[in-house]
C-alpha cells in the first residue's frame, strides 16, 4: 500500500515538473514587452523613411546639377534612338502660380492618349520570357544571403538597397 501511495507522490510531482517546465518555455516565447517592440518597428520605419529621403534628395540634387542636355540624354536609348513613347514630349513644367493658372495654360496630353494606347495589344500566355517571370524578389534576396551568414551591412552593398531597408526587411520576416 504503502508502494502505491509512493509511486502516485512521485508521478504527481515528475507532472507538476513538467507542467512548470511547459509554462516557463510558452512565457519565453511571449514578447516580453509588446510597446517596446511596436517601438522598435516604429524607429526601424522612421530611420527607413529618412534615408530614402535623403537618397530621393541626392538623386534630385544629382540630376539639377546635369546640364539640360544630359538630363534630356536621359530619354534616349543605346541605339540613340528615342526612348519615350510616340506622340509624348519632354516635361514642361509651367512657372504661373496654381491660382492663374487657366486651362489653356495646363499642357493637356488627351490629344495623345488614344494615339498612345490604340496600339496597344494584350500580352498573350506563353509570350513573355520565363526568365523574366521567374526573377527573386530583392525580399527573397536578403532573405537568402541572410541565411548564408551575410551581415546586413553586406546584403546591403551586394543588392545596392539601403541597409535600413534590409534590416527593416529582416526584422519583418525573422
Amino acid at each position: 500500500m504503502i508502494y502505491l501511495v509512493f509511486i502516485s507522490l512521485l508521478l504527481h510531482l515528475v507532472s507538476f515538473l513538467v507542467i512548470v517546465i511547459l509554462y516557463q518555455r510558452i512565457e519565453n516565447q511571449k514578447p516580453f514587452d509588446k510597446e517596446k517592440t511596436v517601438k522598435e518597428i516604429e524607429d526601424l520605419l522612421l530611420s527607413y523613411t529618412a534615408e530614402m529621403k535623403e537618397n530621393n534628395e541626392k538623386l534630385a540634387k544629382r540630376i539639377s546639377e546635369l546640364p539640360v542636355r544630359e538630363r534630356n540624354q536621359v530619354f534616349k536609348s543605346e541605339a540613340g534612338e528615342d526612348a519615350r513613347p510616340e506622340g509624348t514630349r519632354p516635361l514642361q513644367i509651367n512657372k504661373e502660380p496654381a491660382g492663374k493658372r487657366t486651362p489653356d495654360s495646363v499642357q493637356a496630353t488627351g490629344s495623345e492618349m488614344p494615339e498612345k494606347f490604340s496600339r496597344y495589344t494584350p500580352p498573350v500566355p506563353g509570350m513573355e520570357e520565363e526568365e523574366e517571370s521567374l526573377k527573386p524578389s530583392s525580399t527573397s534576396k536578403v532573405l537568402s544571403l541572410s541565411k548564408q551568414g551575410y551581415s546586413k551591412d553586406e546584403i546591403a552593398k551586394q543588392l545596392e538597397m539601403g541597409a535600413g531597408e534590409v534590416e527593416l526587411l529582416l526584422k519583418f520576416y525573422k
